[in-house]
């Protein structure tokens, strides 16, 4: 047992020499280092002290190291195996004067690079120094720079943003609208654009039209430093998934946002694609490129019905497109007002049953099957076993589902739109605003004129969704308002308003019996009651007061009259005067 314990521990041992013999051999690196190497390797995973603490930063972009220039404030990170200097990684702030201190190299002037060349530049430097060296570069935190943004954006301003954003993404931050930073009146008037251009969207979704031309995307420029200058093109970063039309940004970028024009030459795709636009024309774009602005294609969409309309040269070619709206023809450079129609398959013509519910005092209460533009309301009543004898007609109704929306910013903007052309008053107005307001998407049917005196008009067409109630009778009426005795009176078969009037203690005193009226418990329609007016269970019955007269109104007319009387007396005198 000792012999055989002796020999694994001496075979340990020679496992552990030739282990750091190895390394031991390796240019630069010595073997205490080495037997420091598991220890420093746990410092750097749990952070080593003096490593640069980064702050957490919204994500704006994925950084393309073939795009993204290194500069002042960038944090830069080093990994190598062998450790370099007794460690393994190393946090490098990228200095003001756009260079970095390597361990072990010295300085290394950066100005200019892009973070693909710097990675480049440091794994060749370690590795012209040993060949062992296995290095990783990579950035750990983006610098912050000061930029200014102008022109068309809601908050032009000079703002303090990662380098890693692109330009796309700091505009994004100008538009943002905060609540705490803009006045209650200017953010009104922010909600009611996005209002508009949400219900612009939605006259013209599914289309396959564009709802407006937008210039500004491909039209943007930047001012840079070194007296250089650029133009972004937001539309052909997208669609190609590029930065280099999209850049990364730059200290002091002056970014500009130009406002709409008018006129300008542009390019359409429309038809069967998920994004319909009208956008300027470049000098340059291919039809490729403008394939790719529709950002693919619907379900719909018919492959061999994909035409390129050419206005200059009268031309209409048929393009090949595969379903990622890949072009497989030649690709045809464009021209000022160049259309791209993508075709669709027609739809098959089909019919789809509907759904009604029955509730109430039927036999069989329940769900049924109709057939749109068929089925009638006696049909659905039949099949549903008919009228139990607790039904009561007169509050019979349908409810029909209405799949129009109200606007989510403006709930009244439905009523603007119908009264922008009416000609009102402006108490009407009041009025429509009341009866818009509280409408009750009701089926115009009397079932008593359809059940019992077989009105044909009355026997509807029934639609998908509708809900047919039918009550049992309440046997009350209920008499309020400037009565003696208000409350609920009993419902008796064919009286008429008076007759309830009386039952509630008759009119009170201060009341205006003449303008009582019926209010019907299906409809809430008030109407009179005369004596041929039947009241039906469920009917409400109210009696008004006089009216209040608030006292200024009392001495405004107090004072007419008295300024009436002395012109009066006035008038008199002069002519008593003339007279004598």
């Amino acid at each position: 047992m000792y012999k055989l314990t002796m020999k694994k521990t001496i075979f340990l041992i020679l496992i552990l020499f030739s282990f750091n013999l190895t390394f031991s051999q390796v240019k630069g690196i010595s073997s205490s280092e080495n037997n420091e190497l598991y220890q420093m390797e746990m410092e750097n995973q749990m952070g080593s002290e003096g490593d640069f603490k980064t702050e957490a930063q919204p994500v704006g972009n994925v950084i393309d190291p073939k795009y993204y220039k290194v500069g002042p404030g960038d944090l830069i990170t080093i990994q190598s195996l062998p450790p370099i200097s007794g460690k393994t990684i190393h946090n490098l702030e990228v200095a003001p004067d756009v260079s970095l201190m390597l361990p072990r190299s010295g300085k290394l002037d950066i100005a200019g690079m892009t973070l693909f060349q710097v990675e480049e530049k440091i794994r060749e430097i370690y590795q012209n120094m040993n060949k062992a060296f296995q290095i990783s570069i990579g950035l750990k935190r983006s610098r912050n720079c000061i930029v200014s943004i102008r022109g068309n954006v809601i908050f032009p301003s000079n703002y303090t943003l990662p380098a890693a954003y692109r330009i796309s993404t700091s505009v994004l931050f100008a538009n943002q609208i905060q609540k705490s930073q803009v006045p209650s009146q200017q953010m009104e008037a922010l909600l009611q654009i996005k209002e508009k251009q949400r219900e612009t969207e939605r006259l013209f979704s599914e289309s396959g039209i564009s709802s407006n031309s937008v210039y500004w995307t491909r039209n943007i420029t930047i001012l840079h430093n070194d007296g250089t200058s650029s133009y972004v093109d937001l539309e052909k970063a997208a669609a190609l998934n590029s930065p280099e039309f999209d850049p990364y940004l730059r200290e002091g970028d002056q970014i500009i946002v130009p406002f709409e024009k008018d006129n300008y030459p542009r390019l359409s795709i429309s038809g069967a694609i998920n994004r319909p636009i009208l956008l300027p024309y470049k000098t340059g774009d291919k039809a490729s490129l403008l394939l790719k602005f529709g950002y693919g294609l619907t379900e719909k969409a018919d492959l061999n019905n994909v035409y390129l309309n050419l206005p200059a040269s009268k031309r209409k070619i048929q393009l090949k497109i595969d379903k990622n709206l890949n072009l497989l023809s030649e690709d045809i450079e464009l021209e000022p007002g160049t259309t791209i129609v993508v075709g669709q398959i027609p739809e098959p013509k089909f019919h789809t049953p509907g759904v009604v519910s029955v509730k109430g005092e039927v036999n069989i209460p329940g769900n049924y099957l109709i057939e749109a533009g068929v089925t009638r309301l006696k049909d659905i009543i039949t099949d549903a076993g008919g009228f139990t004898e607790e039904a009561y007609l007169p509050l019979a109704h349908i409810i029909r589902r209405e799949n129009n929306q109200n606007s989510i910013i403006d709930p009244r903007r439905e009523t603007y739109e119908v009264l922008q052309y009416s000609d009102l008053t402006m108490d009407d107005t009041v009025r429509y605003f009341i009866d818009m307001k509280y409408k009750q998407p009701l089926v115009s049917v009397d079932f008593e004129d359809c059940f019992i005196k077989n009105q044909n008009e009355d026997n509807v067409l029934l639609l998908d969704g509708d809900v047919i109630t039918i009550p049992s009778n309440p046997g009350k009426v209920f008499v309020f308002g400037q009565v003696n005795s208000p409350g609920y009176v009993e419902f008796s078969e064919g009286k008429t308003m008076e007759w309830y009037i009386e039952k509630a203690g008759g009119a009170a005193e201060g009341s205006q019996k003449h303008r009582a009226r019926i209010i019907r418990g299906r409809t809430n329609v008030w109407i009179e009651g005369d004596e041929k007016t039947v009241v039906y269970a469920g009917d409400r019955v109210y009696i008004p007061r006089i009216p209040d007269e608030p006292t200024h109104i009392k001495l405004a007319r107090y004072s007419i009259i008295a300024g009436a009387i002395s012109t009066l007396f006035g008038v008199i005198n002069i002519i008593y005067n003339l007279n004598k």
